[in-house]
């Protein structure tokens, strides 16, 4: 029985080990240009695992039975909740504790609802089990700041063009300036210009892109790391995770993004296959020249030291 139990142990330390290894560059995935997904204005490129590395997740790190923010608010797993100061609430921090036994995954792009104002969270992270931690935000309801903040509650995700502002430039000033941009593309004023009041009721109306896609993603059984977004003349940005099970967690926030930029600003796609070969080879060549380029041009989002999430965004 001791044997047993030895031997359980190094397969399970063994193959933790090689899973930490691996890294989001072309040794480890494919792009699979000859087969996009498209529907209306949006495309979607999908980029796989290569058999090699597939498994129970080849970039992440061990992971648990992890949830989503979403449902870990839904099921009062987890509290959201402003630090407080001499002065008054951070606006650019928040704190959340995990009162469950699950680890609970927060996505870069999504939304809280509530507080004092509402926010962006700025990075992918996980929150372990029966821990405190702390998130990086960015407003997104720059004229109000309540003395009795509300709840927080999920709300979806930020569109392409607001998490572009965020991740590229990381300055709040960035932030608003790109939501009045979309205000007034809109023509539309507010008191508090929440960028939630963006949510237009065509969008909201428009089932039609979320059951083409998440139709396409949920009937397949690949290995899926990631994928390339594209609408009209332009490539929106590409965003890979560090295994199947991350991004399963994080594809319809992911996709909801994409959609409102495809609705509100999109066209058919007309990208051709070389201008997007050229900038996926600046992102997933190796590791050194992606860290130069995502240092300038995204985002990469660690967790135990290795890379879960990578966005990027064309020059």
């Amino acid at each position: 029985m001791a044997i047993c139990r030895f031997v359980l142990v190094f397969i399970l330390l063994s193959f933790l080990s090689l899973s930490l290894k691996a890294q989001l560059t072309y040794k480890e995935l494919t792009v699979q240009y000859d087969s996009p997904w498209t529907f209306k204005n949006l495309q979607l490129i999908p980029i796989k695992f290569k058999p090699i590395s597939a498994g129970a997740g080849v970039a992440a790190p061990f992971i648990p039975h992890p949830v989503s923010l979403t449902e870990a608010m839904q099921k009062h797993k987890v509290k959201v909740e402003e630090m407080q100061y001499e002065n008054g609430a951070d606006v650019n921090s928040l704190q959340i504790t995990n009162h469950s036994k699950q680890d609970v995954v927060v996505q870069s792009g999504e939304i809280v609802e509530g507080g004092k104002q509402d926010r962006m969270i700025a990075e992918t992270k996980v929150i372990a089990a029966g821990s405190t931690d702390y998130l990086n935000v960015f407003c997104i309801e720059k004229r109000r700041w309540d003395d009795k903040p509300k709840s927080f509650k999920t709300k979806g995700a930020a569109n392409s063009e607001v998490r572009k502002a965020m991740d590229k430039t990381g300055r709040q000033a960035n932030v608003w300036k790109e939501i009045d941009k979309q205000f007034a593309a809109q023509k539309k004023e507010s008191k508090t210009f929440s960028y939630l009041e963006l949510y237009n009721s065509s969008i909201i109306a428009d089932t039609s892109y979320i059951n083409y896609f998440t139709r396409r993603f949920f009937n397949s059984d690949s290995n899926y790391a990631g994928f390339i977004f594209i609408t009209g003349d332009r490539i929106v940005s590409t965003e890979i995770f560090a295994s199947h099970s991350l991004l399963n967690m994080a594809f319809k926030n992911m996709l909801n993004s994409y959609i409102q930029t495809a609705i509100t600003s999109g066209a058919p796609p007309a990208v051709k296959v070389e201008q997007t070969k050229t900038f996926m080879d600046k992102v997933l060549l190796n590791e050194e020249a992606q860290k130069i380029y995502v240092t300038t041009h995204g985002k990469l989002h660690k967790s135990g030291g290795k890379v879960i999430h990578l966005i990027a965004y064309p020059d």
